[in-house]
């Protein structure tokens, strides 16, 4: 029997990931309890490769925020005359912080782990900061607590970011064998990061499949529209990263987004169907993710 090799099988994990997620949803969203702790644990073997002292602010990250909170109220206001809920929804799209994960898919592509790690920390402080005020302008009638849900936004991705790089710091200062075999494992946070993937669309799925559709136009308009942010942001990030010295750590932290914030904060604060734009980013993200994978797999070979 033929064994299959460590880069086809990482080539094929997201793809994998996604059609489990989409056709098992009845079963994995059950599992979605578990995404705290796998993240966690990804972010471990991730940040064993880095120490705190790579961590610091470049000039990229803060053209990249700039770029997404003009960008964000920008496809707004051009879609607002059209749908005001596919304004919304598309506009979290952009608006929603950099993935917690992705410097994971990052250091496989052979991007900066630190530059993007530092990123992480920057990106979902500013929308903390930004979000609150931008939900009050868009629904007047819901209130909307200022410190609450920037605690909210904060919390749900620093601190999965925060304590496993305490925690790997204090195993590379304490126990440096256990340091030594998390780094020499580090590609263990790439298949934690497929299995998250699958839970993480099999609920996004369930979600959709078990709320009827309100208007079966918008819902095709926020898809369509998230795919178009998804194919612009991916390349203009590539664009930003290029002539800051990463065009991979570019690309990723300016569109690999985290749509979990994106679709907290339009549950609570906006209308329900706009749900529907994060989520169908989350897939489209993934399937290009998939794609830049097996892309950089072949060029390795």
């Amino acid at each position: 029997m033929k064994k299959i090799s460590e880069r086809t099988l990482r080539s094929w994990t997201l793809p994998f990931s996604i059609l489990c997620g989409i056709f098992l949803h009845n079963y994995l969203y059950q599992l979605k309890f578990l995404t705290p702790y796998i993240l966690f644990c990804m972010m471990f073997f991730t940040c064993s490769k880095i120490s705190l002292s790579q961590l610091k602010a470049s000039k990229m990250h803060f053209m990249l925020i700039a770029f997404q909170l003009v960008l964000g109220p920008g496809i707004y206001f051009l879609v607002r005359p059209y749908s005001e809920i596919a304004a919304q929804g598309l506009m979290m799209c952009v608006m929603s912080p950099v993935a917690t994960a992705s410097p994971v898919v990052g250091a496989l592509l052979g991007a900066d782990v630190a530059l993007m790690t530092s990123y992480v920390f920057i990106s979902n402080i500013a929308v903390a900061v930004v979000i609150p005020p931008l939900m009050s302008f868009l629904n007047h009638s819901v209130e909307v607590s200022y410190l609450a849900t920037m605690w909210h936004v904060a919390k749900s991705s620093l601190s999965i970011l925060i304590i496993p790089l305490i925690l790997s710091w204090l195993s590379g200062k304490y126990t440096p064998k256990v340091s030594e075999w998390t780094r020499n494992h580090s590609m263990v946070s790439f298949y934690l990061w497929g299995s998250c993937m699958m839970i993480l669309i099999g609920g996004t799925i369930h979600s959709m499949a078990l709320n009827p559709a309100q208007d079966r136009m918008q819902e095709i308009v926020m898809i369509a529209g998230a795919l178009v942010i998804a194919l612009v942001l991916f390349p203009l990030g590539a664009w930003f990263g290029t002539r800051c010295g990463d065009k991979v750590a570019g690309r990723q932290m300016m569109a690999q987004k985290n749509t979990g914030i994106g679709l907290w904060l339009t549950m609570q604060f906006l209308d329900p169907l706009c749900t529907v734009a994060p989520a169908a980013y989350i897939i489209w993200q993934n399937l290009i993710n998939s794609y830049e994978i097996i892309k950089g797999t072949k060029h390795q070979n």
